[in-house]
């Protein structure tokens, strides 16, 4: 039996969560970063008024009397989380997706720099040549 290394393991991590978001992508056809911030702009919109209504079912089952009251309200806590869970897990993704957005991003723009630096010089070596048959 093969033994996984830590990197290795590391490495799938990373690639199922790649392949997660891309269907998230694909399954909400989001092309843009603009239709990612519509997404999730959306899903707030769902997940936080859910959330205010378990916190107030938390408050109420605090003040509650008898047992049966608070097993309904557990219940309804129970499947208000349950509606909560996948809506966090697709403002997760977009987070992460948006942080990759973003390092790629970052790395495109050292390499055009760097590309335009490469450039500069080069011009500068060849006005300096140019001046130099010039004179």
């Amino acid at each position: 039996m093969t033994r996984m290394t830590p990197e290795l393991i590391a490495e799938i991590k990373q690639m199922d969560e790649f392949s997660n978001q891309a269907r998230f992508l694909a399954r909400y056809n989001i092309n843009t970063d603009q239709d990612l911030l519509e997404f999730e702009k959306l899903a707030y919109e769902k997940v936080n008024p859910l959330k205010s209504k378990r916190e107030n079912l938390w408050k109420k089952n605090k003040r509650v009397k008898t047992d049966e009251e608070k097993q309904i309200i557990e219940n309804e806590i129970v499947e208000i989380s349950k509606k909560i869970t996948p809506i966090t897990e697709e403002i997760k993704l977009c987070n992460n997706i948006k942080q990759r957005v973003n390092k790629i991003k970052q790395v495109q723009l050292y390499e055009q720099i760097e590309q335009e630096k490469v450039q500069f010089e080069k011009e500068q070596e060849k006005n300096k040549k140019d001046r130099n048959k010039a004179r």
